[in-house]
């Protein structure tokens, strides 16, 4: 088992992972330095609530691409010559699909969010804007560099409206704003303005000339829409339990469990990098028996990554919940369930991305959505007995559940 471990992390697939996973590094150094700085500057109850709606909109963004990034990847990796082809429908459907979801979300967002909390109308339109417009054409950028093989070109992209963000939130609690919310939205918005105009003049992104842009075909829609359900259910059981805290929690405890989420998730990020680094690869394998080698390795590693991590997390919660300050000082009780999930997490990375690679988006939806509907069922029934730790542990289960059924019909496909 050690043997084949350490062949495999001197194969082209961790050569890559190291690559990328060295660009994930500086994007968890700054997703943690931009929760630890944003968690004190807002307090655990205005915290909570702009996680709730920053999880809402993301979730909903996944959306906003339609799934186009995933034919795109596809399409690049077998042939980096079809890129302009894809992208000649691809951008305006995105394009299209981003209005449509902005126009939806902002008024619903706004009726449903509470104002006590000076959540304005300003900061709903800033998320907005960002997520739901500006995000997925970053997006849909990033996966053809993937596709071309510069998945830590592509991961370092995506990375810099996260750090900017993270500059912008230190700025405003040296500075001791008086109003840090609606300063720090104004600047969630103008990263990702920043990064979408990086990309453009630094020839990152290449889109084709407006004149070849076109509407996709049927069978071109129907295949997208495939990826588009499977993306935003694949991302819901990580973002859904933010949104619901508000509502199953109090305004306090939501955002202790939002903090204690988030960096339970950042921890993922190597094995995110492993799979990004194989995706080309799985998908142009032609050969069942290298496949099942590559997924046995992404396993072992996967797992003994996690396992790693889940206890060093355990150990060192104490520590990790005084970063935060004294309002979030009950943090450590909550890191130690999350704990429980991190093996699942990481595992599920896995077996998702395996069944896109084997052409099997709606097999992935079917597994989430049910993670999703035990996600639900075990957080109302817990949360009303156990408060936080009862959602907490409600999404352990969630996870468990999904990278269960995801493994059993990999599984199956293999020996069919």
């Amino acid at each position: 088992m050690l043997e084949r471990l350490i062949r495999f992390l001197k194969g082209p697939i961790a050569s890559a992972s190291i690559r990328t996973t060295g660009v994930l590094g500086l994007r968890l150094l700054f997703q943690a330095g931009h929760l630890i700085v944003l968690a004190r500057l807002l307090g655990p109850a205005q915290f909570g609530l702009l996680a709730a709606v920053m999880a809402s909109a993301m979730l909903l963004g996944k959306l906003a691409t339609f799934g186009t990034q995933y034919p795109l990847l596809r399409s690049t990796a077998q042939d980096s010559h079809t890129e302009a082809s894809v992208l000649s429908y691809a951008i305006p459907t995105t394009l299209a699909t981003s209005s449509i979801l902005f126009s939806i979300f902002l008024p619903a967002a706004y009726c449903l969010i509470p104002t006590q909390l000076g959540f304005g109308i300003w900061p709903l339109l800033a998320i907005a804007t960002a997520e739901l417009l500006t995000a997925p054409l970053i997006t849909l950028f990033a996966m053809a560099q993937v596709g071309r093989g510069r998945i830590a070109s592509s991961q370092l992209i995506q990375t810099l409206p996260l750090g900017l963000r993270f500059l912008a939130a230190t700025m405003l609690l040296a500075t001791q704003s008086d109003q840090p919310l609606q300063l720090y939205a104004a600047l969630y918005l103008g990263t990702s303005a920043i990064t979408l105009t990086a990309m453009l003049s630094t020839k990152a992104a290449n889109p084709p000339n407006i004149r070849t842009w076109r509407a996709p075909r049927l069978i071109e829609l129907k295949e997208a829409a495939g990826f588009g359900v499977m993306d935003i259910v694949t991302a819901a059981p990580s973002e859904i339990d933010k949104a619901m805290a508000p509502y199953l929690l109090t305004p306090h405890l939501s955002g202790l469990y939002a903090v204690a989420g988030r960096t339970a998730g950042a921890l993922t990020l190597p094995v995110s990098a492993m799979m990004l680094s194989a995706l080309p690869r799985l998908f142009r394998a032609a050969t069942p028996g290298r496949d099942n080698r590559l997924l046995r390795h992404t396993i072992l590693f996967s797992f003994t990554y996690s396992l790693v991590l889940a206890m060093a997390l355990w150990w060192l919660a104490p520590f990790i919940s005084h970063l935060f300050g004294h309002s979030y000082a009950s943090l450590t009780e909550i890191f130690r369930v999350f704990c429980l999930a991190v093996p699942a997490m990481a595992l599920r990375v896995v077996a998702n991305n395996t069944l896109v690679s084997l052409g099997q988006p709606l097999k992935r939806v079917l597994c989430e959505l049910l993670g999703i509907l035990v996600l639900i069922i075990s957080a109302s029934a817990l949360s009303p007995y156990f408060g936080v730790l009862g959602l907490a542990l409600s999404y352990v289960i969630s996870q468990w559940t999904i990278t269960a059924s995801g493994f059993s019909i990999v599984s199956k496909i293999k020996q069919s």
